[in-house]
C-alpha cells in the first residue's frame, strides 16, 4: 500500500492508501471515541462519535467511514466537536431504558464510560421509556432491547465473522430494534449460540445468563488458554472470580482463528453436577469406599504386577479417551506399552483412527494424517465440499468458516449427504446420494471431473482414471440416486475450482469404510486441491484430542481392543476417561467378564460400580496440559481454576503407578 501523509491536531502522520481516517489516528496513539466501530468489522457510522472536523468539509464526518488522502488536514478534538458528541451521547440515553444501577454491564459498558468521559451528569431532552420487550428464550443469551444502542456491532460480527447472518435490523423509525431471522425469539431462530453478539455488544443490550452479576472485569482474574473440547483448538481469555469460572471470551474474536462456539464459550460455565473428588477401592463386600489416593494408587499398582507376573503384560489392556491431553495420554502409554509391556492398548475412537488411516494408506502407501490440511484453508476457499458432516453441530467453529467462505468469498459450497442438516441454508448444491452409496457417488463425481478434462493430469491422476474408467457416469448417477444434472453441475463447479477443500466428519466415520476414505482423497486429488505437498482435505475427528491420541499412537493399528475385549485372555482393563463423558452402555461392555478394572475419570460415571477401583481426575480447566488441533497444531492449555483438593494431574498419577509398579 502507498504511504499518504495528513495532519491531524496539527501534527503530520502517516497512514497507508486505503485506510479510513480513524484507522490512521488509531495507528498513531491518537484518541478518538466510539461504539459502533469494532477492528475487523465493516464501518458504517452508525453512532456518530467518532466525528472530526476536516478542512474544506461543510460539517463534522465520521473518521471510521472516511477515506483518508494524502495532505487531508484533521482536527479530532475541538470545542465544537466535544459538544457533538455530548450531545449524540444525550440523546442514546434518553431514546431507550439505560438504568445503569441496575444493568448487568455496569462498570463494564462502553457507553457508560463516555458517559463518564463527557461528565454526563444529567440529559437536557426528555426521555422517551419505551416499552421494549427483553428476549430470554436461548439457552445461553438474553436480548434487552431496553438497552439497546443500534449501533450494528453484534449484526455484523453474526455475518462476517460467524457467517451465520441470525441478527438483522427490523422495522423502522423508533421502533428498529436488532431482530433474529424474521423476527423470531432467538431460541427459536436459526442462532447457533457462539455468543460473538455478547462479546461485541459495547452494553448491557446482549448478556450472558450464566455470566450475569457474578462479577466485573476488574474484580477478575484473567487466564488465556485454548479450548481443546473439540479440536479446534480456539483461543479463550477465561475471566475467574474465588475460583469460579466467570466469563469466557475470545481475546481475538475477528481474528483468523477468533471466534468461539457454545461448546467453548458457554459450557465450561454450566458443566456442573457431582464430580469425582476422592479415590474408591472396592471392599470384600463388594462396595466402593473412599480411600486415600496413595493407597488407591498402591491397590492398583500390587494388582496388575500380580496379573503380569501370572499372565503376562498381555492380561492388561488399555483404554483411553481422546478427550485426554497428551500429557495424560504419554503416561498412560508409558504405564501400559511400557512398564507393563502389554500390546493391548487403544483409544475409544480407535476404529475411526483404523478407518481414516486404512483410507490414507490405500490412497498413498505409507501415507499419514499429515496429508491432511489446515483449518485456515477454509477461509481461502473458492469451493468446498462437505461430505457426511454438519459442522454446526459437531464442530461450530469450522461450520462459521465455511459460512464464512460461502457469505464473504462467495465459495461454492457442495453438500454430500443423504440427509437434512443445517447447512442446506447456505449449500449451492446438495447432492443426496443412497445410503451405502457414497463411494459411487463419490466415484462418479471424480470420473465426471476427469471427463471434461480441464484439470493437469498427475501421475496419481492418471492412476485414478484408470481405476475409475469402467464407470458409465449416467448408470452410476441413477445407481448412487443422484440427478445426472446436479453431478454435471458439481463437477463443473470443482473443474473450475482453484482452491477447492473437502470436509468430511461422523457421516462418513461411522461407516467405517477405508474405501470411502480412499475415494474422498481421490476426488481431492482429481480436483487439484493440493497445497504444499498436503492434500485440502479435513476430517472432523470424533474428540478434543483425537489427533494427538492418534499421533502418539495409543490407538491400536492393527484391532479394536474395544470390541476384543469380550472372551479374550485380558484379565485387567484400565479406563482413561479423564473429563470425557462416555455412553453407560459402552463401559458396561467393556467390564464383562474381567478380574479388575480401574476407571480413571472426572465425573461419577454410572459404570464406575463395575470398577475394582476409581481414580479422580481433574477437568481440563483445572491443569495446563498440550493437546493437538484436529488438524495438527500442538498447543498448550492454562491451569483456569484449582482442581478440588487431592486430586492430582492424570499424568502424575499414571506416572506413580509406573514407578511404583517398578519396585
Amino acid at each position: 500500500m502507498k504511504e499518504i501523509t495528513l495532519t491531524i491536531n496539527g501534527k503530520q502522520v502517516k497512514g497507508r492508501e486505503g485506510d479510513t481516517v480513524l484507522e490512521v489516528c488509531e495507528a498513531n496513539n491518537i484518541y478518538v471515541p466510539t461504539l459502533c466501530h469494532l477492528k475487523g468489522l465493516t464501518d458504517v457510522g452508525a453512532c456518530r462519535m467518532c466525528v472530526v472536523d476536516i478542512e474544506r468539509e461543510r460539517r463534522p464526518v465520521p473518521a471510521c467511514t472516511y477515506p483518508a488522502r494524502d495532505g487531508l488536514v484533521v482536527q479530532t478534538h475541538n470545542e465544537n466537536l466535544e459538544k457533538y458528541r455530548r450531545l449524540i451521547l444525550e440523546l442514546m440515553f434518553t431514546e431507550r431504558n439505560h438504568l445503569c444501577a441496575q444493568c448487568v454491564a455496569s462498570g463494564d459498558c462502553e457507553l457508560q464510560n463516555l458517559a463518564y468521559e463527557y461528565q454526563m451528569d444529567n440529559v437536557r431532552y426528555p426521555y422517551s421509556w419505551p416499552a421494549l420487550p427483553l428476549d430470554s428464550v436461548n439457552d445461553y443469551l438474553v436480548i434487552d432491547h431496553n438497552r439497546c444502542i443500534l449501533c450494528g456491532r453484534c449484526i455484523r460480527t453474526c455475518d462476517e465473522i460467524v457467517g451465520v447472518h441470525t441478527l438483522d435490523f427490523g422495522h423502522r423509525g423508533w421502533k428498529d430494534a436488532v431482530i433474529a431471522d424474521l423476527n423470531q425469539p432467538l431460541g427459536a431462530s436459526s442462532c447457533i449460540s457462539c455468543g460473538a453478539c455478547f462479546q461485541v455488544c459495547p452494553t448491557g443490550a446482549i448478556f450472558s445468563k450464566n455470566s450475569a452479576y457474578k462479577g466485573k472485569p476488574e474484580e477478575c482474574r484473567k487466564v488465556n488458554s485454548i479450548c481443546p473440547i473439540c479440536g479446534v483448538g480456539c483461543k479463550i481469555e477465561a475471566l475467574v472470580k474465588n475460583n469460579r469460572l466467570v466469563r469466557i471470551d475470545s481475546p481475538d474474536l475477528t481474528g483468523k482463528r477468533g471466534i468461539l462456539c457454545n461448546k467453548g464459550r458457554f459450557t465450561p460455565l454450566y458443566k456442573k453436577g457431582e464430580r469425582t473428588t476422592t479415590a474408591l477401592v472396592k471392599n470384600g463386600r463388594g462396595k466402593l469406599e473412599p480411600r486415600p489416593l496413595l493407597e488407591a494408587i498402591d491397590v492398583v499398582a500390587r494388582k496388575l504386577a500380580e496379573l503380569k507376573t501370572k499372565y503376562g503384560g498381555n492380561s492388561i489392556a488399555g483404554i483411553a479417551s481422546s478427550q485426554a491431553s497428551n500429557d495424560s495420554l504419554k503416561a498412560f502409554k508409558e504405564l501400559i506399552s511400557g512398564t507393563i509391556g502389554s500390546e493391548l492398548i487403544d483409544t475409544l475412537d480407535g476404529d475411526v483412527y483404523r478407518t481414516i488411516t486404512r483410507g490414507i494408506n490405500h490412497h498413498k502407501a505409507q501415507g499419514g494424517l499429515d496429508i491432511e490440511t489446515s483449518l485456515e484453508e477454509i477461509l481461502k476457499a473458492d469451493c468446498i465440499i462437505v461430505v457426511g458432516a454438519n459442522p454446526l453441530e459437531s464442530h461450530p467453529v469450522v461450520g462459521s468458516y465455511i459460512a464464512r467462505a460461502a457469505r464473504r468469498n462467495k465459495a461454492t459450497l457442495i453438500l454430500i449427504h443423504p440427509s437434512q442438516n443445517t447447512f442446506p441454508y447456505h449449500a449451492t448444491l446438495w447432492l443426496k446420494p443412497k445410503e451405502n452409496r457414497q463411494v459411487l457417488a463419490l466415484e462418479i463425481l471424480s470420473k465426471a471431473i476427469i471427463d471434461k478434462g480441464t484439470k493437469k493430469d498427475s501421475a496419481k491422476t492418471k492412476e485414478i482414471a484408470a481405476s475409475l474408467k469402467d464407470i458409465n457416469v449416467k448408470q452410476g448417477s441413477a445407481q448412487a440416486g443422484i440427478g445426472t444434472d446436479d453431478l454435471s453441475e458439481a463437477a463443473e463447479m470443482l473443474s473450475k475450482a482453484k482452491h477447492s477443500v473437502i470436509i468430511y466428519g461422523e457421516g462418513v466415520l461411522q461407516q467405517e469404510n477405508p474405501a470411502l476414505i480412499e475415494s474422498l482423497l481421490n476426488l481431492a486429488t482429481v480436483a487439484s486441491s493440493r497445497n504444499k505437498g498436503q492434500l485440502q482435505v479435513i476430517s472432523l475427528k470424533p474428540k478434543g484430542n483425537s489427533r494427538g491420541a492418534w499421533d502418539m499412537g495409543i490407538a491400536n493399528s492393527s484391532q479394536s481392543i474395544v470390541r476384543n475385549l469380550t472372551g479374550s485372555n485380558v484379565r485387567a482393563l484400565y479406563l482413561l476417561l479423564s473429563d470425557d463423558y462416555v455412553d453407560a452402555s459402552q463401559l458396561t461392555n467393556l467390564s464383562k467378564g474381567l478380574e479388575f478394572i480401574i476407571i480413571q475419570s472426572s465425573y461419577p460415571l454410572p459404570a464406575r460400580a463395575k470398577a475394582n477401583v476409581v481414580l479422580p481426575s481433574p477437568s481440563w480447566a483445572e491443569v495446563g496440559e498440550k493437546y493437538t488441533t484436529l488438524d495438527g497444531l500442538t498447543k498448550s492449555t492454562s491451569r483456569l481454576i484449582k482442581p478440588p483438593v487431592g486430586i492430582k494431574a492424570d499424568s502424575e498419577i499414571l506416572r506413580e503407578i509406573s514407578k511404583q509398579m517398578k519396585k
